[in-house]
């Protein structure tokens, strides 16, 4: 009887606190490589945004009603995930909220809600059913140690807190970085570490062409000629 090979699931793995870069670097790295891109926070996002449509209480602190409420969409909403563009979303009812999701109110919701261990249950299973959608560049905070911890590559993108807050000023944002990185950092499931095989990098000071080069670098050197191969060299 023949031993089966681990298949390692294809995805790229790319963690980091608010403004460390890895949604712009994450985009571009699926884009070179011909791999699907997920946003997992605008997952978290879109739930947060149809709790608050619904009139349900998302801030601290939870109640067991509360957080009860919540966990009650995530069992009724109807959600279905769509590519679009080389992008997965989450869209309800057909929908997806791309503006809304990146507003203020659901900024301050989105850690709250991401708190709930039922809530991360659910998620982590549907961003791991994604590997069936193909090759994958998945950012977040806990995607190289909960979603897929087999992952071939793991980033874990950092910048200091000055230059992080910097960033989300530049970008019209009023969120203290700091401040969500904290409750993400402290939560029970899913909190944000690097896990222990990830590479590390600190782009304070660096533009975003000289950390994708970084980037891209350890990429073919973990995937060897397949990472050419899918970027088209």
């Amino acid at each position: 009887m023949k031993s089966r090979t681990l298949q390692l699931p294809q995805v790229i793995a790319v963690d980091g606190p608010s403004a460390s870069g890895k949604g712009t670097l994450s985009r571009r790295l699926a884009r070179e490589l011909g791999y699907l891109y997920v946003d997992s926070g605008a997952m978290y996002r879109t739930l947060a945004w149809h709790c608050l449509r619904r009139g349900i209480r998302v801030e601290k602190p939870m109640t067991e009603a509360d957080e009860k409420a919540v966990v009650r969409q995530l069992r009724s909403w109807k959600w279905e995930i769509r590519v679009v563009d080389g992008q997965a979303w989450i869209h309800v009812d057909g929908y997806f909220p791309g503006t809304e999701i990146r507003t203020d109110p659901v900024e301050k919701a989105v850690p709250v809600v991401a708190q709930i261990g039922k809530v991360r249950d659910w998620m982590v299973t549907r961003q791991r059913q994604c590997a069936a959608l193909g090759p994958l560049v998945m950012e977040g905070r806990d995607i190289g140690t909960e979603v897929f911890p087999l992952a071939p590559v793991k980033f874990f993108l950092e910048a200091d807190a000055a230059e992080r807050q910097r960033r989300i000023a530049d970008r019209g944002g009023s969120t203290d970085g700091a401040w969500r990185d904290s409750m993400d950092i402290h939560r029970k499931k899913g909190a944000l570490i690097p896990a222990l095989d990830s590479i590390r990098i600190d782009n304070t000071g660096q533009t975003p062409d000289e950390t994708f080069a970084v980037l891209m670098g350890h990429v073919r050197t973990r995937l060897g000629p397949k990472a050419s191969r899918d970027a088209g060299d």
